[in-house]
């Protein structure tokens, strides 16, 4: 009887939750087909297709202004009208007609938009709660000749109290204080790396993101206007467009937290780990202290020993460009430097680990190959010319053109290459230059560009097993195959770490062609300011043995040490401050008798704490001990 009356109770319970879930979900439209939808984390309206009012009732913040004019967020279509020329937006506005309002179910309603202004065409919105996640779900519909993309927004958004963080161009934040009036990036290969959006105001925000697994082409653009911004978010139709006269957006899920970006990143990260399924890099992936761009024409083994002097072999990275001689052999063909083999031979007797560095999906339009493979070449999706690396540069001895992997063909050469230079020999990793070009492009029987590029990434896995594959830059489609990345530094102005939380479980960022910082101190610190951001690897590039051998390259050697002594990212990036502080006690420029005794003096007080656990202690004394040069 008591097991009774508690299930009883249970039952009344659930019921009673269920009940109050489905009282906090509420959604509702009128005749204009402004759409009001709410539940127990946020409060929105919609009018034209256009967010125009977000309240977190979780953190009670209210994230929009009053209308003000026109929204800088907008809804609408992209249209082509003449052949080899972007599409023009045509946005919802007062000249389009409400057609149809209309509730699918208690949660789920619609509203068509209709216009004859040049073209007929029709644009349908839809927005549902998803009762599970409690998301507020978006998708459009639009018919009308010639579609390239279809897009929606948020608008009247406060820029004195929300930002908007993006994993973009390596990882962004875009707030009061930024000078970029617009921006934003195209999903996967354009700047926008993860299919997410966070705005983040000061006790929580909201989130907008897509959970795609087709990687469909997509965009984020954000536009500031005085005291409020918009946010539009953007699903492309595959090209070519002149045959395209219909399309559907993905889902995009609008949801509340309370707290910091680390919130809502986690919930995408989580997803992405499920649906993409990375792998883990191998133990010496993780262990990695230093990446080393190593000296080549020529490649020689004689700089190694010296290397081992300035580097911690064990834990250091040695890539290398030049290994392959193209006057033997033309991409996709590589034929290895004569002084390769030993090189390896004599890297690894040291205990450093080797990348070469191969064009993913590159082949020389003076190969032999060329003509089977140029019907394949990525060409632009709107003006249609021939892709590739200085391809038509009359001056440059050695164009790329870009195949398109999801030609098999091309896979199966390359990967029948790469077997046999794996084969040949033991190099530790692979670097694949230009991995993340993932263009627009018509599909090569039913594969698209994208999933070509997932099939080119898990055969040259398989056809190398144990083999690191590293890559140029990262995104969506890439990351789940590759365990190191280089990062670009350009293109963003703010850097934020939302790429690197995102990402770094599986994929270890490093440098991007860094420049020397004796050589060219000022380029080296627009790299160095968003590298100890984003918590890349510490890299330097090595052009020459004499390099190793100069003492007035003060910073690359203070690079160096920085890196044998253990310093953090931000100080060995940051030479100046790594400079002052690995073992100079008394900063007189030099570790020596006078700064062992200065910590001697100091046991058992809070300074000069050298290793950060708040004592000095036997293993400061130890830091300056070993920090004798």
């Amino acid at each position: 009887m008591r097991n009774f009356c508690v299930k009883c109770v249970y039952i009344l319970t659930l019921q009673f939750i269920l009940v109050a879930a489905g009282l906090a979900n509420t959604l509702t439209l009128n005749e204009q087909g402004e759409v009001f939808a709410e539940t127990d984390r946020y409060r929105v309206r919609f009018k034209d297709g256009v967010l125009t009012y977000f309240h977190n009732k979780l953190t009670q913040e209210t994230y929009t202004l009053p209308r003000q004019g026109p929204s800088n967020a907008r809804s609408g279509i992209s249209i082509q009208h003449e052949e080899g020329r972007y599409g023009q937006h045509e946005f919802i506005d007062d000249a389009w007609e409400v057609v149809e309002s209309k509730r699918l179910t208690p949660l789920s309603v619609e509203v068509a938009y209709h216009s004859d202004y040049r073209l007929d065409k029709t644009v349908w919105i839809r927005i549902s709660i998803d009762v599970d996640t409690g998301d507020l779900v978006i998708q459009q519909h639009g018919i009308s000749k010639h579609i390239v993309a279809v897009t929606w927004g948020c608008g009247y958004l406060n820029n004195q109290q929300i930002d908007i963080i993006l994993p973009a161009n390596g990882g962004e934040i875009i707030d009061v204080s930024s000078e970029i009036r617009d921006g934003g990036g195209g999903y996967p290969a354009d700047g926008w790396e993860a299919q997410l959006a966070i705005l983040q105001g000061a006790g929580g925000g909201f989130f907008v993101r897509s959970t795609d697994t087709t990687y469909r082409f997509k965009g984020v653009g954000y536009r500031r206007a005085a005291e409020h911004f918009g946010i539009s978010f953007q699903t492309d139709n595959p090209a070519p467009f002149r045959d395209k006269h219909e399309i559907t957006s993905v889902e995009w899920r609008l949801n509340a937290y309370r707290g910091d970006w680390q919130v809502p990143a986690e919930i995408y990260r989580d997803w992405m780990e499920t649906t993409f399924q990375p792998k883990q890099p191998p133990a010496w992936v993780k262990d990695l202290e230093l990446v080393i761009y190593a000296p080549y024409n020529p490649l020689d083994p004689s700089i190694l020993p010296r290397l081992a002097e300035h580097a911690n072999p064990s834990t250091t990275l040695l890539y290398l460009i030049g290994w392959a001689d193209p006057t033997q052999g033309l991409e996709p063909d590589y034929i290895p430097d004569p002084e390769f083999d030993d090189y390896l031979k004599a890297a690894h007797s040291y205990g450093f680990r080797v990348m070469p560095r191969i064009t993913f999906h590159g082949c020389s339009p003076n190969s032999p190959l060329y003509p089977e493979f140029e019907k394949y070449q990525f060409r632009h999706p709107i003006r249609g010319h021939k892709l590739g690396y200085r391809f038509n540069d009359p001056t440059y001895d050695y164009p790329t053109a870009y195949i398109n992997p999801a030609s098999k063909a091309f896979r199966n050469y390359l990967v029948e290459e790469m077997k046999k230079l794996y084969e040949t020999y033991p190099i530790d990793a692979l670097h694949l230059d230009i991995n993340t070009s993932v263009i627009n492009n018509p599909p090569i029987n039913g594969l698209t560009p994208a999933q070509g590029n997932v099939l080119l990434h898990q055969e040259l896995a398989q056809a190398m097993p144990g083999i690191v594959l590293g890559g140029e830059n990262l995104h969506e489609v890439t990351f789940p195959h590759v365990n190191l990345a280089q990062r670009w530094n350009r293109h963003n102005k703010q850097p934020h770490p939302i790429s690197s939380f995102l990402f770094s479980t599986w994929t270890i960022p490093y440098g991007f062609h860094v420049p020397n910082p004796d050589g060219e101190p000022e380029n080296y610190q627009q790299f160095q300011e968003a590298y100890v951001v984003w918590g890349v690897l510490p890299t330097i590039r090595i052009r020459a043995p004499w390099m190793l051998r100069d003492k007035d390259l003060v910073r690359t050697h203070a690079f160096l040490k920085s890196v044998r002594m253990g310093q953090t990212w931000e100080q060995i990036w940051n030479i100046d401050i790594a400079m002052d502080v690995v073992g100079d006690v008394d900063k007189d420029g030099v570790v020596n008798i006078q700064d062992l005794v200065i910590v001697a003096n100091a046991f058992g007080k809070a300074e000069p704490d050298l290793n950060g656990d708040g004592i000095v202690n036997i293993q400061d004394l130890v830091i300056v001990a070993n920090a004798f040069e």
